[in-house]
């Protein structure tokens, strides 16, 4: 191990941080307690299961997908579905109080404004001298996360002559792994420890959009983000599994008791199970990122429909194999193809998308073309003046016929909001509307259109232009 690459070597140093953290200039003294030690390490209320049945189960929560997140008209969150269940088993009213800052937690614990911590805690860790915690109901590895290797994009961050930034890996105050006995493996980079109020969910956000190399993360994080951040892999493991459990105050035995009883319970480790598969996108992952397979075609032709492809092309700027393109993503060239969204035909276009281009269905797969490339000419048009740059527009235009042209532009507002090029595509306006799928950035007043599934945009526009390349140089041959 490097000799400065693990934050959390030594007692001294362990301790020296923890006083950064949580003890900071200019807090009241009566907070920071006398001889006995500072406010936020004992109890401050008698308040347990009695007390809380009176009124409510306050549920200490971080921002995170994992724990809670708010989102239009709905609440998620493993943990805090885990503790939903809990709260009507024992027939208690929830509520939910959200902490920005991680660092107020212990002490908002300690003083009765929570009842019980939900925030991904080891109870192996630095909070293990100050409160209690429930037995573990699931663990978690760590994992190196990094940017996908993409053939599109130029590291911003250089490779040659910045041997650091490279091997440094940032790890959050409040992720599970920190201040264990067990140090992660420094032979998959230099581990940092953030000492801001930064979580686990800050840094990923960060390192999605290139605003750093690495960081640490729990795998559970991984399977759940592998499928909504393309840009990223989540992999190798760097150490050993550690338990996941919820923070309670000490002198709160009766809703500690009541809590293990149901997290223990066979319903309830049936029910966690399903949970967590639901919390699950898929495998994790690794290596660059994929392309579309070279495409075998048959004979000359493309397809059925090439001359009429050709045809409408004759009318916009774009060559009729961008067209094919298209309609081999949406439809597969199936004239008859129906999406479980409602989008209809060859171009797979939305009824009212249809209607606004004086579309007749009566006009068969001609009358479709002929809206489609209307409408992809149009889309171009209205990128002109804030993308000039035609090959980067192209990837506005294709973005905006998948998802519709609000999410794309709520994308490049963000971009610039993030300090991305709100001009570029690639690596810049793609991964921002990426993070449209997280609520702290589609609730953002610079969004106007809310939630977007911008990963299926990502490979949408990707796999468009991979094919119209293939369809390109075939028609050229």
């Amino acid at each position: 191990m490097k000799k400065d690459s693990a934050a959390w070597i030594g007692s001294g140093v362990f301790a020296l941080l923890l006083a950064l953290v949580f003890i900071r200039p200019g807090l009241p003294g009566h907070l920071l307690g006398k001889a006995e030690g500072p406010a936020w390490g004992h109890p401050l209320v008698k308040r347990d299961l009695s007390q809380i049945r009176a009124d409510s189960l306050r549920v200490l929560v971080l921002r995170d997908p994992l724990s809670w997140e708010e989102h239009p008209g709905a609440v998620s969150g493993l943990e805090w579905e885990l503790l939903e269940r809990f709260a009507k088993h024992e027939k208690l009213k929830l509520k939910a109080i959200p902490v920005d800052h991680p660092d107020r937690m212990l002490l908002m614990l300690q003083q009765g404004r929570g009842d019980v911590i939900a925030a991904q805690l080891c109870p192996d860790g630095p909070a293990r001298r100050f409160i209690s915690f429930t037995v573990p109901y699931r663990t978690v590895a760590p994992l190196r996360a990094q940017l996908n290797t993409d053939p599109l994009v130029r590291s911003t961050i250089r490779k040659k002559g910045n041997k650091d930034a490279q091997d440094t890996l940032l790890i959050s105050f409040w992720s599970p792994f920190f201040g264990l006995n067990t140090p992660l493996d420094s032979s998959f980079g230099h581990v940092v420890l953030r000492t801001d109020s930064s979580l686990p969910e800050d840094l990923l956000a960060q390192l999605s959009i290139g605003k750093c190399k690495a960081i640490v993360v729990p795998d559970a994080i991984g399977r759940l983000e592998t499928q909504r951040l393309p840009q990223v892999s989540f992999n190798p493991r760097m150490g050993r599994s550690v338990p996941i459990a919820f923070g309670t105050r000490s002198n709160s035995p009766a809703l500690t008791k009541a809590l293990n009883a149901h997290l223990i319970s066979p319903k309830e480790t049936e029910a966690l199970e399903n949970l967590i598969t639901s919390y699950t996108n898929g495998q994790l992952t690794k290596g660059a990122l994929r392309t579309l397979p070279d495409l075998q075609l048959e004979s000359d032709s493309i397809s059925p429909f090439d001359s009429l492809f050709q045809a409408h092309a004759d009318s916009t700027a774009y060559d009729w194999t961008l067209f094919a393109a298209v309609a081999f993503k949406e439809s597969r060239f199936d004239s008859s193809a129906k999406s479980f969204a409602g989008a209809e035909g060859l171009m797979q276009m939305m009824p009212g998308t249809s209607e606004m281009l004086g579309v007749d269905t009566a006009d068969g797969v001609n009358g479709h073309l002929r809206g489609a490339t209307t409408y992809l000419a149009d889309l171009d048009t209205s990128w002109r003046k804030s993308v000039p740059n035609k090959d980067q527009r192209l990837k506005f235009v294709l973005g905006s016929y998948n998802t519709g042209p609000g999410h794309i532009k709520d994308a490049q507002r963000l971009a610039e909001r993030l300090g991305l090029d709100p001009k570029k595509w690639d690596g810049n306006v793609e991964r921002a509307l990426l993070l449209l799928s997280k609520p702290r950035f589609f609730s953002l007043p610079e969004v106007h259109n809310g939630y977007c599934r911008g990963y299926e945009t990502f490979w949408y526009v990707r796999d468009v232009i991979s094919a119209f390349d293939q369809f390109r140089k075939n028609d050229r041959k």
